[in-house]
């Protein structure tokens, strides 16, 4: 920024008038007038961060003050590449004392709006400045001195004025239709803003600048109204400390969801209610020490009701089946149930039978272990799914399955080497007990001189060469 001083001398030279009108300048604004003062006596330049970090003023304040010192006619803005500053006294583009006499039914409209404050010429001077400078009619300015007078109060500043002034023309707020629908829309927001407190229990404060903004997001971004968004209050009730940041992220969640009015708010309400009831009872089953359902619980209850149609009907059998193995985890559950809905299992009526088809399976399963002479309390899911291999997929009846089983018995793995056998079998074709013995004989045959045993008495001797790839022992 290029200084220059008219009428150049040694001294910084600070006119008369200049010390009168600093009275009535914003803060701030006298300061940097005198800094840059200051510097001009050798038409020195200077950068606009010098002024900032000098005066801790952002550089756009730094030029309104500059801008406000040329419309007092003490200063002069040259915008080229760079913003050149001169100082001196100019001639005036504000309205003179003269003027004031004019509009005296203006005059007396603005007196009564501050009431018992006498309003200096100054302060009607720079009201003038709304009407000459951001071109806003005059009854447009009244409405924005009174609405600035109710919110602030009677010793409302006059900066303050400006700033609304400004922002009223650059929103191009400049007719008195314009003007009352932003003033009612801003006093239905305030209004709206202590009933969601109060809904809160905040109502000992005024709303911070934050809260109000925070409002006018929900009401004008995103369009609830302030029914929808009382009703959304109730929501929060979870929180220990209800706050309207807490209530922003639930209205962001009920938008995304479609959840836009008060009776759909309600309803989601309710929902939510019935789901954490139907998952504090699936953890109260299953013997989870928490009963507060987390993120993690509504996520997989969400995908059983939605993505596999469950119910409570099959999902609480589930549970109970869950339950039978001691304390399970939640997951444990969604196990059982993916399992289920993978074997096609769709009512509860599918659910007993695949689990009364499961305990089947699981005596079957014991039975095979006593003959096989394995120790074993309960039949793991890995060993399920190796029954239903050699049962269903490879058809081998239970009767054949035991007999290997007691041929195993006489092994070291027992469970690894019945798991060879019955594959070797299966190649072969067996399928009942007698193919078993059939093949047995026809394994042993090459071993022996003596004829056959006879088809129904069963093998005592060494079947070691029956095992082949024997393979670890699956837990059994």
């Amino acid at each position: 920024m290029q200084l220059k001083l008219k009428n150049n001398s040694k001294n910084t030279i600070v006119p008369n008038e200049f010390i009168g009108k600093c009275v009535d300048a914003p803060s701030g604004f006298t300061a940097a007038y005198l800094f840059g003062l200051m510097h001009c006596q050798n038409n020195e330049t200077i950068d606009l961060s010098v002024f900032s970090a000098r005066l801790k003023m952002r550089e756009d304040e730094i030029i309104e003050a500059f801008e406000y010192w040329q419309k007092q006619g003490f200063a002069r803005l040259q915008n080229g590449e760079s913003v050149c500053l001169e100082f001196g006294v100019f001639s005036q583009i504000e309205a003179k004392d003269d003027d004031l006499y004019t509009e005296s039914e203006f005059n007396q409209q603005l007196q009564s709006i501050f009431g018992a404050r006498q309003l200096s010429p100054h302060e009607y001077i720079k009201i003038y400045d709304y009407i000459n400078v951001f071109l806003l009619p005059k009854e447009v300015v009244l409405l924005m001195v009174d609405y600035c007078v109710a919110t602030k109060g009677r010793r409302v500043s006059v900066a303050y004025l400006d700033k609304v002034a400004k922002s009223w023309a650059e929103d191009e707020i400049n007719t008195q239709s314009k003007a009352s629908e932003y003033i009612e829309e801003k006093k239905a927001a305030a209004s709206g803003v202590l009933k969601v407190l109060k809904q809160l229990g905040l109502s000992s404060r005024k709303p911070t600048r934050d809260e109000s903004a925070l409002f006018e997001k929900w009401t004008g971004e995103w369009g609830f109204t302030l029914s929808a968004i009382l009703t959304a209050c109730s929501h929060t009730t979870a929180a220990r400390e209800p706050s309207m940041k807490y209530l922003d992220s639930i209205l962001q969640r009920l938008m995304q969801t479609g959840n836009m009015t008060s009776r759909k708010i309600s309803e989601s309400k309710q929902a939510s209610e019935g789901v954490n009831k139907d998952i504090q009872e699936i953890m109260h089953i299953i013997g989870e020490k928490s009963m507060s359902p987390n993120a993690a619980h509504k996520q997989m209850y969400q995908k059983w009701t939605t993505a596999y149609g469950y119910g409570m009907d099959v999902i609480t059998p589930a549970a109970e089946h869950a339950s039978e193995r001691g304390k399970m985890p939640f997951s444990y559950l969604d196990g059982i149930l993916t399992d289920w809905f993978n074997n096609g299992v769709e009512t509860a009526s599918d659910a007993g039978e695949y689990v009364g088809g499961q305990q089947r399976n699981d005596t079957h399963i014991i039975a095979m272990f006593d003959a096989a002479g394995v120790t074993k309390l309960r039949a793991s899911d890995a060993h399920r799914r190796k029954y239903e291999q050699w049962s269903e997929q490879w058809g081998m009846s239970h009767e054949t399955i035991l007999l290997g089983a007691e041929i195993s018995s006489l092994k070291g793995q027992p469970y690894s080497y019945l798991s060879t056998l019955l594959s070797n079998w299966h190649s072969a074709g067996v399928t009942s007990i007698a193919d078993a013995q059939k093949q047995t004989q026809k394994r042993k045959a090459p071993q022996s001189n003596s004829s056959s045993t006879a088809s129904n008495k069963r093998p005592t001797k060494n079947y070691d060469h029956l095992a082949v790839d024997l393979f670890d022992d699956e837990g059994a």
